[in-house]
């Protein structure tokens, strides 16, 4: 069950393993080799798509650490992974508490985010997915609400779309973003999604269009604004 009891349509697939199409055999036994070395959990839209909502592609994975040794650790022993693994991988940006990679992977390559995040979790993480120690749907929900504050990318609103038809209105997830972010706000989520960007799409697994994406919008950003007024009919 969901929080709140609901039944829980999101994670009803995560029985079924990871998306192949978007987190492929040999990415995953990267990620995996990664986390060996260094406890980490995989979030993001990867995650998000990957186990929950298997609507999109992906372009990066995300690994998210609480210590910021742990971070380090994988850093300096990123060489062996590739040796386990035969998957090239280098360095792009080094900024201490975040790192980013390349991963060169037989499809495409990929961004590979190594990010200290001190915030501790919502909810544990669940049993792990093919391997994979994933962040917890709540946790994925609190933080993709967050990155509408935080940046521009349609692909943040294409993923609270698929979550709201999945049964997670994104305002009702408000109080686990605000343990992640302590700035954000109704009526200021509700000002920025009247000037979110709705294009380009990412790759779509379930067909969108431009159109869809922008009734979403507008309508999440009513519902924003009567939370942040209440009792304005508008």
């Amino acid at each position: 069950m969901a929080p709140g009891g609901r039944e829980d349509p999101v994670g009803a697939g995560m029985s079924e393993g990871l998306d192949p199409r978007i987190i492929s055999p040999p990415e995953v036994a990267f990620l995996a080799a990664c986390q060996r070395r260094a406890p980490s959990h995989l979030g993001g839209g990867a995650a998000l798509a990957g186990c929950h909502l298997r609507h999109r592609l992906s372009a990066d994975f995300d690994l998210f650490f609480h210590s910021r040794d742990d971070l380090r650790e994988l850093v300096n022993r990123l060489p062996e992974v590739t040796e386990e693994t035969g998957m090239a991988v280098a360095i792009v940006r080094d900024a201490g508490t975040f790192v980013r990679a390349r991963l060169e992977t037989a499809r495409t390559p990929m961004e590979l985010d190594l990010v200290h995040d001190p915030v501790p979790d919502i909810e544990p993480p669940p049993p792990a997915v093919d391997g994979l120690v994933l962040e917890s749907l709540a946790d994925l929900r609190a933080k993709k609400l967050t990155c509408i504050l935080s940046r521009s990318e349609p692909r943040d609103l294409v993923d609270l779309l698929f979550l709201d038809r999945a049964g997670y209105p994104p305002e009702r997830d408000l109080a686990l973003a605000l343990r992640k972010d302590a700035g954000i706000d109704p009526g200021v989520l509700a000002w920025l999604l009247g000037q979110f960007p709705i294009s380009p799409l990412p790759t779509m697994l379930v067909p969108l269009t431009e159109d869809e994406l922008r009734s979403f919008r507008d309508d999440l950003r009513e519902r924003f604004r009567r939370l942040a007024v209440p009792g304005d009919p508008g």
